[in-house]
């Protein structure tokens, strides 16, 4: 069975597994009106397009939105354009300094396809993948949160709307294979726990959380309460995405490391970068663990989505050293833990790593049953077809690279 998709045509792989896959991590591709069509005037007001040039940008309050740098995704690159590149680049072949000829090179832009906006059509595509089931993330709105930090109601305002359109054109469950997190801001705490009941009573599973600090507090802290308090009883999956655009570890750089104008703006950049680049999950993990958040409510899970696994190592390691004390005698708010913080971790955090990275590796560190299977699909730096993930654990056995591909997933949704 085959489906045309752009130009290249989809074989079924079920075949090649025997078992359909559940894919961790796609994308959808918002429509313009995401944040509008179901906006108060307030929203309105908050969110518009403005033109600049040839382009159309978006604006929350006074602030541009620069990421994605095509916020209206059409044209737009193919799926899987970058991947190859960034393989090679991983395992050393050739330098940074290509970037812009891989671009060139991997990243033709197309028509937007309709399998990107369209969940029938996306359905479809998935039966040639062989892909049973998949988790749906945005591609703008994990982008966005970072400018709302000024207006925390407007902010909150904005991505219930964005959470009603998301119902509209993919659903939160729709026909029991695309799962598409409805998006929570932790800009309040009473307003994120709001938002959270509110989309549980809709049937959502799992919801997309910004990794990092909330509200200007630990996402442990009791302030939270009532949002973990929800997620524990319906039992649902709090995903931490990757995410983009202005954070607040942009700006504590800039106090650290730019308070003079930068010698040398690239280097400074890069260093940002660096610093930053997982330091918000990292940060959230060791926060969640150590405020004794899992004790408090065991049933929460939460996941690591699209940021790899090189954080894993030194989060494991810094939960039993934590501050110097020994494991054990860690406490918050009065309680104490009752296991080593370490397999605290290892027992509600899953994490999804890149296939250019050592996921078997990750499997010896947390346990095989954490590990979950995530193509990035359709994103240019995602794998071409979700099936191709399978090479990186080729090494495991059968059951092994099951649970990877599909069961571990399947247990998140029907918990």
């Amino acid at each position: 069975m085959t489906h045309g998709y752009g130009e290249m045509e989809i074989e079924m792989t079920e075949s090649s597994l025997g078992y359909g896959l559940i894919d961790a991590y796609n994308h959808y591709y918002e429509a313009e009106d995401a944040f509008l069509r179901h906006g108060d005037e307030d929203v309105r007001r908050f969110v518009r397009w403005i033109q600049e040039g040839k382009r159309r940008k978006l604006i929350f309050g006074e602030k541009i939105a620069d990421t994605p740098a095509n916020p209206t995704s059409n044209p737009i690159a193919k799926a899987g354009a970058f991947h190859q590149r960034l393989k090679d680049l991983e395992a050393g072949k050739g330098r940074n300094s290509d970037w812009e000829f891989a671009k060139s090179q991997y990243g033709q832009l197309e028509p937007l396809p309709a399998a990107y906006r369209d969940r029938d059509e996306r359905l479809a595509v998935m039966d040639d993948q062989g892909v049973e089931q998949c988790f749906l993330f945005p591609t703008l709105g994990d982008c966005v949160e970072g400018l709302m930090m000024d207006d925390p109601v407007v902010g909150h305002k904005a991505f219930h709307a964005y959470n009603l359109w998301l119902e509209d054109d993919w659903g939160y469950g729709y026909k029991g294979r695309l799962w598409s997190p409805p998006y929570i801001p932790m800009l309040d705490p009473q307003l994120a726990a709001d938002e959270l009941e509110f989309v549980v009573n809709r049937g959502a599973k799992i919801v997309s959380v910004r990794p990092g600090p909330g509200a200007g507090r630990s996402q442990a802290d009791p302030v939270f309460d009532r949002f973990w308090s929800i997620a524990n009883e319906a039992k649902t999956f709090a995903a931490y995405h990757a995410y983009g655009g202005w954070t607040v570890y942009d700006g504590a750089f800039k106090d650290l490391y730019g308070s003079v104008p930068y010698s040398d703006k690239y280097y400074y950049n890069i260093l940002m970068h660096t610093f930053n680049a997982t330091r918000g999950i990292q940060e959230t993990i060791l926060s969640l663990v150590l405020g004794n958040l899992f004790g408090r409510f065991p049933n929460v899970r939460v996941g690591s989505i699209e940021m790899g696994m090189q954080w894993v190592p030194a989060t494991l390691h810094g939960l039993d050293h934590a501050g110097g004390i020994i494991a054990r005698e860690v406490r918050a708010w009065g309680t104490r833990m009752s296991d080593l913080p370490s397999d605290i971790m290892k027992e509600h955090v899953y994490v999804s790593p890149f296939p250019e990275e050592d996921v078997i590796g990750l499997t010896e560190m947390i346990g095989v049953d954490r590990v979950l299977f995530g193509s990035d699909w359709p994103h240019p730096e995602g794998n071409i077809t979700p099936a191709d993930y399978t090479e990186c654990i080729q090494k495991l056995d059968s059951a092994d690279v099951k649970k990877i591909m599909r069961d571990n997933a399947l247990e998140l949704i029907n918990r």
